[in-house]
């Protein structure tokens, strides 16, 4: 009985121990700076509180860049690309995985760019919950359909559908082997449009075996997809 109950402390330590791990390495926000040989996060702060609140991606293409969403606020966006020499007019395209405020808040700063997106209408840019945009900036706007693969600036890009947490969230595969999923991983509780769609789609781009890395916007890097499979 005494080894019975000594088993089951020692259970309960090791499971509190994974947990506490699990959620102190999924909660991690990248400061500013390359997170992978030419990939770089770039830190969102709330504009309203400066909490930290995750990350969106640059990636290099020749002496250009490609960002997957682009944050909250064009001024905070801005002073974070000058900590890395980055000018905001080095970035030749954006690929937005979904249009929550916190991912499209700095479209206006990019003015070079070309912006990429799935089938979306950006239903909730103009509504005051989810972005202080009253307007989608004018750039040119490529629509991408589900599975596409295009070739821009030396990278392969492959656009993935993946609504659930919201109706027009997209995942984007590089170079097939960097996953960016946006909030794809975020609770699907919390999911505004479908929870079983959503957990449908996390659970189908899991299963792609040539994933090495996965990029989200609230969660940090995952260098090890099958670590992240597992969690999942």
């Amino acid at each position: 009985m005494k080894k019975l109950k000594k088993l089951i402390i020692v259970i309960s330590i090791i499971t509190s121990l994974v947990i506490i791990l699990i959620t102190v390495y999924s909660r991690y926000f990248h400061p500013t700076g390359e997170v992978i040989f030419g990939i770089y996060a770039i830190k969102i702060n709330n504009p309203h509180n400066n909490a930290s609140m995750g990350n969106y991606f640059l990636i290099s293409a020749g002496e250009k860049y490609i960002a997957i969403d682009t944050g909250v606020d064009s001024k905070h966006s801005e002073m974070q690309l000058n900590r890395l020499s980055i000018s905001a007019n080095d970035i030749i395209a954006v690929f937005i995985t979904h249009s929550d405020w916190d991912h499209i808040g700095s479209l206006p700063l990019f003015t070079q760019a070309t912006m990429y997106t799935g089938m979306t209408e950006f239903q909730y840019m103009n509504t005051a919950r989810f972005t202080s945009l009253t307007t989608i900036p004018e750039l040119p706007h490529i629509i991408m359909n589900d599975g596409e693969i295009i070739e821009l600036y030396g990278r392969t890009i492959k656009c993935i559908y993946t609504p659930g947490h919201t109706s027009d969230s997209v995942s984007f595969l590089v170079d097939n082997k960097y996953l960016f999923v946006g909030d794809l991983f975020i609770n699907p509780n919390l999911a505004r449009y479908d929870t079983e769609l959503q957990v449908l789609h996390r659970n189908m781009i899991l299963g792609i075996e040539e994933i090495e890395y996965i990029f989200t916007g609230h969660f940090g890097l995952f260098k090890d997809a099958r670590f992240f499979r597992w969690l999942y």
